[in-house]
């Protein structure tokens, strides 16, 4: 206890050196001075959108904060966001490195979370020539009718008995059950992935990835884990591995088997890990990270656009 006292102290010393060095600098823009260590966290509540709009109407369209230790620029203008995103948009490209991009995505190996760079441009090429081009989806339009179909004769059953239908549920699972053929090359039942059911699984990720982790702001006390957010997502990381280690084992093992079967996502990805001949050199671990990405991204989506709604059969008509 002695000894963990004697760390947080030190800790303590070495960020408020830190903060004052910090506070020094010259040429940044206007903004809160915050207060040791913890910066301007404390200004930012439930809303921090809201509680940031109120600064920067203090400040100006151009502000500068800090989070913990982490300075932060706060854009609040179109003319101001253009010079960052258009103007001088490779010098702000990169993500800051962040705990769930180290300890879920494989320490950002996937195309959202890594660095901006030759390993990023050569990944999200390989995205949009290899996995997403037009010849790619094509390959996999009768694999997507075939789902479609079932899921207008399921609806047409159901209305012809008076059933209620869930619409916005059953086109969730037929995204779901496309991305699984399109990227898995087969479809993968809700408790395949963990007991707790993939939707609830890939959901408690998601949140794990956009909560506020302290460790992000003060990187000198990540390792004690405040939070505990980091302990999550060891462990929700290591389902996802093992369930993706697995999805590569199968496809390694149905390749021996079957050269003439359609190329899904992984098959594709398989196909680059060793070879010296293209720039898309990549192991397990980078495979894996683009699939994790892949499905928040599906999941996010669906989210967003699937309102919830029922049809009855009246409404088949």
């Amino acid at each position: 206890m002695i000894l963990i006292c004697i760390a947080i102290l030190l800790v303590s010393l070495a960020c408020l050196w830190l903060w004052g060095n910090m506070n020094k600098v010259k040429g940044l823009p206007p903004g809160p001075v915050g207060f040791p260590i913890l910066g301007s966290l404390l200004k930012l509540g439930a809303n921090p959108h809201l509680d940031l709009h109120k600064l920067s109407q203090k400040y100006g369209p151009i502000m500068h904060l800090r989070l913990g230790l982490v300075p932060t620029i706060v854009v609040s203008s179109p003319q101001a966001a253009e010079l960052f995103l258009k103007t001088h948009d490779l010098v702000f490209a990169s993500r800051p490195p962040i705990e769930a991009g180290k300890v879920m995505f494989y320490n950002q190996k996937d195309v959202s979370f890594s660095v901006y760079g030759s390993y990023w441009r050569n990944m999200r090429k390989m995205c949009t020539l290899e996995l997403l081009s037009h010849s790619k989806i094509n390959s996999f339009r009768s694999t997507r009718e075939q789902e479609l179909d079932l899921l207008i004769k399921f609806t047409r059953e159901a209305a012809n008995n008076g059933t209620t239908v869930d619409i916005s549920a059953k086109v969730a699972t037929l995204t779901a059950d496309m991305t699984c053929i399109i990227v898995f090359g087969k479809k993968y039942s809700d408790k395949d992935l963990d007991d707790k059911g993939f939707k609830a699984t890939m959901q408690e990720l998601m949140s794990l990835a956009a909560t506020p982790n302290i460790a992000d702001f003060i990187p000198y006390i990540g390792a004690l884990d405040v939070n505990g957010l980091t302990r999550r997502m060891k462990a929700i990381g290591k389902i996802f591995d093992e369930f993706l280690e697995k999805i590569i084992d199968e496809h390694i093992r149905s390749e021996k088997k079957d050269d003439n079967k359609t190329k899904d996502f992984v098959d594709v990805m398989l196909g680059f890990v060793g070879t010296e001949e293209s720039d898309y050199r990549i192991e397990r671990s980078n495979i894996k990270a683009i699939i994790m990405v892949r499905h928040i991204v599906d999941l996010s989506f669906k989210k967003i656009v699937l309102l919830p709604y029922k049809i009855s059969h009246s409404h088949t008509n």
